[in-house]
C-alpha cells in the first residue's frame, strides 16, 4: 500500500492530505515501513500514518507532549533509520532514531517513544485496518523536500544493496544473521506460552519494567537456559548470583535488562525485564524478590552496565552517580555467558521479530 504527496485519503471517516513521507529501516532486525505525514482537510489537524505491509500493521497516531507508559506494555523498540524522505519533514537520510513502542491491554491503543539527537518526540494512537484506509483523489502538491536524482540514485543503490546483503550474507555467515536479527526479551516472553504477564513497575523518564510468570516446575536454570535460547545468545553480558546458590540471574543485552529469580516467599520463578535506560535511571526494587536478588540486580547492573550506559543516557540522571554497594567478580567463562556463546556461534540465521514502528518523525 503506497501514497504520494498530495493523496487525499479519508481514514475512518476523516479526510487527510499528505504531505510528507519517510521510509525508515529497523536496524535492529532490518524491517523497513513508510510513515506518511497528513494534515486533515478540514481542520488542519497534523496526523501521522504508518504502513507496515510486510508484517500487515496499520496504525494512525498524532504528536503529543508526553506519554504515560502506566497500563502499557513494550512491543517493539530498536533504532529507525532514515532510508528516505519527501515532502514536508523534519529529516535527512541517514538520521536516526532510538523508538521504543508501546500497546495497551487492549492492543488496540499505542504509544511512542523516540530520542533523536536533537530531543525527545512522544506520539499517541491506535491499530486501523487496510479498509479504513480509503484513497479518494489527488491534489497537487510542491514538494518542499525532495531528494536530487543523484541523491535518490544512491539511496535506491543502498537500499538495492542492502537487500541483498540481507539475503546473502546470513546464509554465508550464520552469525550475521545471529546477531542482527533476532529477538528481544521481550517479544519472546511476550510470545512464549510459558510466560504470563504479571504487572509493570513505573520508573523515572517514562520508563517501565514488566514481571512475568512462569509456568510452574521449571527453575531459574530452566528459565535463564529457555529466554536465552530465544534470543539465540544474543548477550552482552550474563551471570548468576553465585553467592546465593544461583538463586537470580542476570542478563544484559545491548537494549534490555532482565534477572531471572526467586520470589519472595513463594518460591515461584520470576522473571523481569526492562530497558536499560529503566536501570540507568531508576532505583525501584525488584518486584516481590529477596533481599539477595534485590541487591545483586543492582550490583550486576553497576558493574557491567552501568559505565557504557551513562554515556548512552548523559541527559539524564541516574541514581548510580552515588552508588556505594560492591560490585561483582565477572568471568566471561562462567556457566551461562559460556551457554549463550555457544548458542549464538551454532544458531543459524532466522528472522524473527516484528518490524515498523510507531513514528512521529521530527
Amino acid at each position: 500500500m503506497t501514497f504520494q504527496l498530495g493523496d487525499v485519503l479519508n481514514i475512518s471517516g476523516t479526510e487527510y492530505k499528505i504531505i510528507g513521507k519517510i521510509t525508515y529501516c529497523n536496524s535492529v532486525d532490518g524491517a523497513m515501513w513508510d510513515e506518511y505525514r497528513m494534515l486533515s482537510v478540514s481542520g488542519r489537524k497534523e496526523a501521522w500514518l504508518s504502513i507496515d505491509d510486510v508484517y500487515h500493521e496499520y496504525s494512525i497516531s498524532f504528536v503529543v507532549r508526553s506519554i504515560n507508559p502506566v497500563g502499557y506494555h513494550q512491543v517493539d523498540t530498536g533504532v529507525e533509520k532514515v532510508i528516505s524522505a519527501s515532502g514536508d519533514v523534519d529529516v535527512d537520510p541517514g538520521e536516526s532514531a532510538y523508538f521504543t513502542e508501546y500497546e495497551d491491554a487492549s492492543e488496540n491503543n499505542i504509544i511512542s517513544e523516540e530520542k533523536w539527537s536533537d530531543g525527545a518526540e512522544y506520539s499517541q494512537g491506535y491499530y486501523i485496518e487496510p479498509g479504513q484506509i480509503v484513497y479518494e483523489r489527488s491534489e497537487q502538491y510542491k514538494s518542499s523536500k525532495n531528494l536530487s536524482s543523484g541523491c535518490a540514485g544512491i539511496v535506491v543503490f543502498l537500499v538495492v544493496i542492502g537487500i541483498i546483503l540481507v539475503i546473502a550474507l546470513p546464509t554465508i555467515i550464520p552469525w550475521i544473521g545471529n546477531t542482527f536479527f533476532t529477538k528481544s526479551i521481550t517479544s519472546y516472553l511476550e510470545e512464549d506460552n510459558k510466560y504470563t504477564y504479571s504487572t509493570s513497575i513505573t520508573g523515572k523518564e517514562q520508563q517501565k519494567a514488566d514481571v512475568y510468570k512462569v509456568q510452574a516446575g521449571l527453575t531459574v536454570d530452566d528459565v535463564t537456559k529457555d529466554i536465552l535460547n530465544g534470543i539465540k545468545g544474543n548477550t552482552e553480558s550474563v551471570q548468576e548470583d553465585t553467592e546465593n546458590n544461583g538463586d537470580s540471574v542476570a542478563i544484559l543485552t545491548d537494549n534490555e535488562y532482565c534477572l531471572v529469580y526467586i520470589e519472595d516467599q513463594t518460591e515461584n520463578v520470576l522473571v523481569q525485564i526492562s530497558d536499560r535506560k529503566y536501570a540507568y535511571t531508576s532505583d525501584n526494587d525488584v518486584y516481590h524478590g529477596t533481599l539477595h536478588s534485590k541487591r545483586y540486580y543492582r550490583r550486576f547492573y553497576y558493574s557491567r552496565g552501568y559505565s557504557s550506559d551513562s554515556g548512552r543516557y548523559s541527559d539524564y540522571s541516574s541514581p548510580y552517580s552515588s552508588y556505594s554497594d560492591s560490585t561483582i567478580s565477572y568471568s566471561s567463562t562462567n556457566t551461562y555467558n559460556s551457554y549463550s556463546k555457544s548458542i549464538r556461534q551454532s544458531s543459524i540465521f532466522s528472522r524473527s521479530t516484528s518490524g515498523g514502528g510507531l513514528s512521529s518523525g521530527k
